[in-house]
């Protein structure tokens, strides 16, 4: 089958530089050549050949494929499915050209074995599959979907999928399942879509309901499997657990997305996008309205693009260790807007409304020191009344660049230090020339020395109160620093373990 490369840019960004991460994510053993993933030109087009194809007419018993070719189905299926069971050396492609399939008790259509295996939906076509209860096992499989394969399934085509199940899920492929074309409408009470080794969307209109999560795959053993990519298409989900979730990688290029996620009893996670790992947004139009986080990564987050509207019950964008955007619109109205050990802002246009902080770097992983760095962009907050802030860091805040514009009581604070280098600082809608120092929760007994005069005031040339000496290392294990010969007017030395500034712009994809 004749390859057609696409190219995968946000997988590029995943694979092609060393990202810091936990040690349980070997993330330096990847490279471009682990995701060299590619689309057919049968996929793209949804083509396929007339002649020598073997038409099918269906009824009311099983139609079992046992050989590789090209099959179009056409009619009614009542109470039985379509079974492929094929050498593993054979290609085997199935044209849905108007069918209705109500399968019973089993899955419409069930994929035993076989190389690649490829769905068209024939231009103009609309086929629907539907069950009616749990399904009765037929072998050792645990068949679960109303499409349910164990070999690679890719699908394209222009027609249109409906997929209707009160029992079970929509889509389900034990490798690959690679989606490029056609509209779908799945109403399931499981998963809508789901690849255990990768999905990949190149486009196609996806309204999907589903009691579970929508967009899945979960491969955690194999280190270049669990990931999703989608390059285009238009997307309206409504999950009762995780939006879109992957274990490795969430990788969004383009695409309209319509998310929104509520609790129910399916699972304890109703987060929008979802990766224990990494997620990566470099366009599309993503409007977001979640019950849980509607961003979340354990790991790591790089926004570079696209228009962001989210409306979330917990944060907006949360995680583990390090959120970096570099680009993008994003509007955010949340419990926090942003929470990370390692908020880093080069650019973009960030409108935040929190009933509590706005910005938030909490000290959750070793891997870095709280921080919050801002070097570029446009950023708004506006809080909540009561115990909140605008920026607030277990460590660190360096405003080096960019528009920071906060309004609320509380719009700084610090536990350790902050450094105003450069930017504009506009509090409560007053332009200032120092970060509010009044605001800052003194990480050493209230920060000695921060009494009423400027950072670099000192004779000695360090900043108030810190004195050259170095401080002892804190009990949570991260030490805090001395700052030994700082310059006048700012902190010249970093923290321990704070990057420098090839490591902070050089190691997470993406970064200046």
């Amino acid at each position: 089958m004749k390859k057609l490369l696409i190219l995968m840019t946000g997988l590029l960004l995943l694979c092609g530089c060393s990202t810091v991460i936990p040690d349980n994510v070997k993330a330096d053993e990847n490279t471009t050549d682990t995701y060299n993933l590619s689309f057919s030109s049968e996929e793209l087009d949804g083509s396929y050949e007339i002649n020598g194809s073997t038409y099918i007419s269906l009824g009311n018993e099983n139609v079992t494929i046992a050989k590789g070719g090209t099959y179009i189905l056409e009619g009614t299926m009542e109470n039985a499915g379509i079974i492929v069971a094929v050498d593993d050396s054979e290609d085997v492609q199935l044209v849905l050209n108007s069918v209705t399939i109500h399968s019973g008790d089993f899955a419409g259509i069930y994929i035993v074995s076989g190389d690649e295996i490829l769905i068209t939906l024939a231009e103009g076509s609309v086929n629907t599959i539907s069950d009616s209860g749990t399904y009765t096992q037929i072998d050792s499989n645990n068949v679960d979907a109303l499409i349910y394969s164990k070999s690679d399934l890719a699908i394209s085509g222009t027609g249109t999928l409906n997929l209707e199940s009160s029992y079970n899920h929509g889509i389900v492929s034990k490798d690959d399942l690679i989606i490029a074309g056609g509209t779908y409408n799945i109403s399931v009470a499981g998963q809508g879509l789901s690849g255990k080794d990768c999905l990949m969307i190149y486009d196609g209109s996806f309204n999907i309901s589903c009691g579970k999560d929508a967009l899945k795959s979960d491969n955690s053993e194999d280190e270049d499997r669990g990931y999703i990519t989608i390059i285009d298409g238009d997307f309206m989900i409504s999950s009762g657990a995780d939006g879109i979730y992957a274990y490795r990688c969430i990788s969004i290029e383009g695409g309209t997305f319509d998310i929104t996620t509520v609790k129910s009893a399916n699972a304890d996670s109703y987060k929008a996008i979802k990766s224990d790992n990494l997620i990566t947004i470099s366009g599309g139009e993503i409007t977001i309205d979640s019950a849980d986080d509607s961003i979340h990564s354990d790991n790591e987050i790089l926004i570079s693009g696209g228009t962001i509207s989210i409306e979330s019950d917990d944060d907006g964008i949360h995680a583990d260790g390090k959120v970096q955007i570099d680009g993008g619109n994003i509007t955010i109205s949340a419990h926090e807007g942003i929470e990370a050990t390692y908020v880093l802002i080069n650019n973009g246009i960030i409108n935040i409304s929190a009933s509590d902080d706005g910005i938030n770097a909490a000290q959750k992983v070793k891997t870095y020191t709280a921080t919050i760095e801002i070097n570029g962009g446009y950023v708004t907050i506006v809080m909540g009344q009561g115990d909140t802030d605008g920026l607030d860091s277990n460590g660190y805040i360096y405003i080096n660049g960019g528009t920071v514009d906060v309004s609320g009581m509380n719009t700084f604070d610090a536990e350790i230090a902050q450094e105003f280098n450069g930017g504009t600082v506009i509090v409560n809608g007053v332009e200032v020339d120092e970060l509010p120092e009044d605001m800052m929760s003194g990480g050493f007994g209230g920060f000695p020395g921060f009494n009423g005069e400027k950072s670099g005031e000192n004779n000695n040339g360090t900043p108030p109160g810190f004195n050259g000496e170095k401080p002892s290392e804190g009990s949570d294990g991260f030490a805090q620093p001395g700052f030994n010969g700082g310059k006048e007017g700012g902190f010249e030395q970093l923290p321990p373990d704070f990057p420098d500034d090839e490591e902070r712009h050089g190691h997470f994809p993406g970064g200046h």
